[in-house]
């Protein structure tokens, strides 16, 4: 799948610096219709998110333009000087950063939309983020305007950050485009520190001045009356207003900023140097005060916050990510909004076709496919699918390139799914939608080499496994439409069956994501190679590892071990670690920790899971029984301190698995009591297994292992016990459903599955090169008879080396010391 053609889109270029951009603004305000008319879009974007690549000073940049609710700026405090915004982290399930600049728009034709301008605008100075403010529908007949665009002008002038004003509207897109260019101009200044004010103005007045038929209408006129007609403190209250009743007091019960305050008085000094109170009611040039203070219109009227701009962190309305749980302050719980929790499946869907702009859209598709099934049906997901894709070749107003590259994202994804998950597509139903799919794509020549490979994998890989009734799963039919199917299928595992069973190489596509594995001895030895290329090579080869109990572990194994190379036990445990590994399916792991008893039975693939737990068990029991075979410590000394330097090499291949397996034999009971044989050990042995102690202890949750692992080159075996302690916590932690309805996907629960997974992923993806099938160490490791009961162990333990017994010998050997 790597090297096809349709991955040709998904890759965005590497090292491009992003600019971000918010588009701040109040419900319908027309946030999202700015952003299709700026970036050229053929629809409303449908996240609240969109990026495109752009040219800026010559150099290619990623803009991203972020859709951010002025509703949802915090009143009670706004940020004092020197106080930084804590920025989200995520928007509806998608990554955000912090803006470079931002655009702050408002409706002419509402009112409303300037409610909650105050607060935002404060937030942006404090953050050190540049902004226009931009009045939209300017377009607008006279008699529907509610807003003077030129008081609102001078309120957003009072902040130093403010680089001027821009006008859209709907018949005019260039103003859309303009303002674009204008504020990224200005943030690439910003970063660079040479941002003035004044040059960024003039530029905006000339783009400003160029649009059509967009300049606001005379403020002597408010409602078709002359100011001379109208209430004198009615003309200085509500310059912003254009014939809407008050409002009481009582609606808005929160105080204007300190900050703003502030910014305000001194604009009415520039603007009044007399110093008369009267003055602003005397014209029509409205002070940023009165607008304040009208008892009509509160600019910092209270709202749900988004954008963290508190003085601390405890007391946000919403809380950051970095924020520990019990640090929060929740004393008052019923004075803060609700958190919007989950998003829909829909939004998951547009999320998985859009364009990868980052690693992290990448790892989204990988962990959406594979857990998807927890929320939805394959399917329901197939046919959202395939929806957009028809959507998009209905669609007349799209470039046929644009419509091709959206074409080719959607028909990436449907590949990829069937070649990680074909059992998603065995039943009746959804076969025949993708034999559909297969035979339209057929038809076009820019699909034929996709189609081409899906057909592969329907007619040899999609049969019925453990995915296709996993969890949300189709309708499986009746017999009479599950028949055919049923033979087409049988026929496909049969060919399968023959083609592994010869041992045949597959093409670069078939292969499973680790490719192939090829083995040889070293030396002198018979060569003996063998291919895997799919997860059923590894499990035919991994039922093969079974423990036989055939030889005796006496003084002959003991032996055998001794003259054995440790590089050569290290390698074969590593060998069989890796085929075990390989062989367990990636949603393996998942049902293996939220399937039920009785349903883990009919679960046929999770033997493999619970071989490679055995298998763990018996090297742990295997490394007890082999250092104690022998009578005398001057004998266990050197198995034990063997045992540690085997430990080291499993340490630098990094197979923490088969490293974590050892210490557990070297660490039990029955090992850690023998005292004279760790006295015999190499001082510089024990100095180095120290090390690995710490490595693997479980201070901190194994914060050593959890680093090591972050930070481990591949190939590499992860410690298998602690990963699935970590699903199980991420599984029984929180629900899948959530919202006032349940109807909402709690996506946060599936990223945390994610971390969790896809270092598994891409762990299985890359195999070890040269690891030697070493028949001696396989014969020490799976084919010797030994005791399995603890209890029994021990009492091995106990009869080689006794606590008590010791004590007394060495109180006879020097009799005249207790003198």
């Amino acid at each position: 799948m790597a090297d096809s053609a349709i991955w040709l889109f998904a890759q965005a270029p590497e090292r491009m610096d992003t600019i971000n951009i918010a588009v701040v603004g109040s419900l319908g305000v027309g946030k999202s219709s700015f952003i299709q008319r700026a970036l050229r879009l053929n629809k409303l974007p449908t996240s609240s998110q969109s990026s495109v690549r752009q040219d800026i000073e010559g150099i290619p940049h990623i803009v991203c333009l972020v859709e951010y609710d002025t509703g949802q700026i915090n009143m009670d405090e706004l940020p004092a000087p020197g106080k930084q915004i804590q920025w989200p982290k995520q928007i509806n399930g998608h990554p955000v950063r912090a803006p470079d600049g931002a655009l702050v728009l408002y409706d002419v034709t509402d009112k409303d939309s300037i409610r909650d301008m105050t607060p935002a605008l404060t937030a942006l100075s404090s953050a050190n983020v540049p902004f226009f403010s931009v009045a939209t529908k300017c377009d607008s007949p006279e008699k529907l305007r509610q807003l003077d665009i030129a008081s609102v002008t001078r309120l957003a002038n009072t902040y130093a950050l403010c680089i001027g004003e821009f006008r859209t509207s709907a018949n005019s897109p260039a103003t859309q485009r303009d303002c674009l260019q204008a504020i990224l101009r200005a943030a690439l200044a910003n970063r660079r520190g040479t941002l003035e004010k004044s040059e960024a103005s003039v530029s905006r007045r000339r783009a400003a001045s160029s649009a059509a038929n967009l300049d606001a209408p005379s403020p002597d006129i408010i409602n078709g009356r002359p100011r001379s007609q109208q209430h004198s403190r009615a003309s200085s209250d509500l310059s912003l207003l254009r014939g809407f009743p008050l409002v009481s007091n009582d609606a808005y019960h929160r105080q204007p900023s300190r900050s703003a305050r502030v910014e305000y008085q001194r604009q009415e000094q520039h603007h009044n140097p007399s110093g008369s109170p009267d003055a602003p009611e005397e014209g029509h040039a409205q002070t940023v005060s009165s607008m304040l203070r009208t008892p009509g219109i509160r600019l910092d009227a209270g709202g749900d916050t988004f954008l963290d701009v508190d003085e601390s962190d405890a007391d946000s309305y919403r809380y950051s990510d970095d924020i520990p749980i019990l640090q929060r302050n929740d004393e008052v719980p019923g004075d803060r909004p609700p958190r919007s929790m989950g998003v829909s499946f829909d939004e998951l869907v547009d999320r998985l076709i859009a364009q990868k702009m980052s690693r992290a859209d990448h790892n989204f598709a990988d962990v959406f496919l594979c857990l998807y099934r927890k929320f939805a049906a394959p399917g329901v997901l197939f046919g959202a699918l395939r929806a957009r894709l028809e959507r998009v070749k209905e669609d007349k107003g799209i470039h046929y390139l644009l419509k091709t590259e959206t074409q080719l994202r959607i028909v990436e994804v449907i590949a990829k799914w069937v070649a990680l998950y074909p059992g998603d597509f065995a039943r009746p139903t959804t076969r025949r939608s993708l034999e559909e799919l297969i035979r339209h794509l057929s038809t076009e020549p820019i699909f034929a080499a996709a189609a081409h490979q899906m057909r592969v994998y329907l007619e040899s890989k999609v049969t019925e496994d453990d995915d296709t009734g996993w969890a949300q799963s189709d309708d499986p039919g009746d017999a009479s439409q599950s028949g055919p199917a049923k033979q087409v299928g049988q026929r496909g595992s049969e060919i399968s069956e023959r083609v592994n069973s010869l041992q045949l190489e597959e093409s670069a596509e078939q292969r499973r994501p680790s490719q192939s594995s090829e083995h040889s001895e070293r030396g002198g030895r018979t060569p003996a190679r063998f291919q895997f290329h799919s997860y059923e090579d590894y499990e035919r080869e991994a039922a093969t590892m079974v423990p036989t109990g055939i030889y005796p572990l006496n003084k002959i194994r003991y032996r055998v071990f001794m003259d054995i190379d440790p590089d050569d036990i290290a390698d074969e445990i590593t060998r069989i670690d890796w085929v075990m590994f390989s062989s367990i399916r990636i949603r393996d792991f998942v049902r293996h920790v939220s399937l039920t008893q009785e349903q883990k039975e009919k679960c046929k693939s999770l033997k493999n899971v619970n071989r490679m737990i055995s298998h763990f068990n018996h090297v742990a029991q295997w490394v007890e029984n082999m250092v104690l075979i022998r009578d005398k410590a001057k004998h266990r000394a050197p198995c034990l301190e063997r045992f540690m330097i085997i430990a080291m090499k499993l340490r630098k291949m990094n197979n923490y698995n088969g490293l974590a397996a050892v210490l557990a034999g070297i660490n039990s009971t029955a090992v850690h009591r023998l005292a004279q044989t760790r006295a015999l050990v190499s001082p510089d042995v024990l100095k180095q297994f120290a090390r690995l102690q710490l490595l693997m202890g479980t201070q901190k949750s194994y914060f050593a292992y959890r680093l090591a692992w972050e930070n481990s080159p591949l190939p590499r075996i992860p410690y298998i016990p602690l990963h699935r302690r970590d699903l199980v916590s991420a599984e029984e932690g929180s629900r899948t459903f959530v919202g006032p309805n349940g109807d909402k996907i709690n996506w946060r629960k599936f990223e945390v599955l994610g971390e969790v997974l896809l270092p598994i992923m891409k762990s299985q993806g890359q195999p070890y090169p040269n690891l030697n099938r070493h028949e001696g160490s396989r014969e020490l490791i799976l084919e010797c008879k030994m005791m399995t009961d603890e209890e029994d162990i021990y009492q091995r333990s106990v009869q080689v080396e006794s606590g008590a017994a010791g004590a007394a010998d060495g109180k006879k050997k020097f009799p005249w010391l207790a003198k």
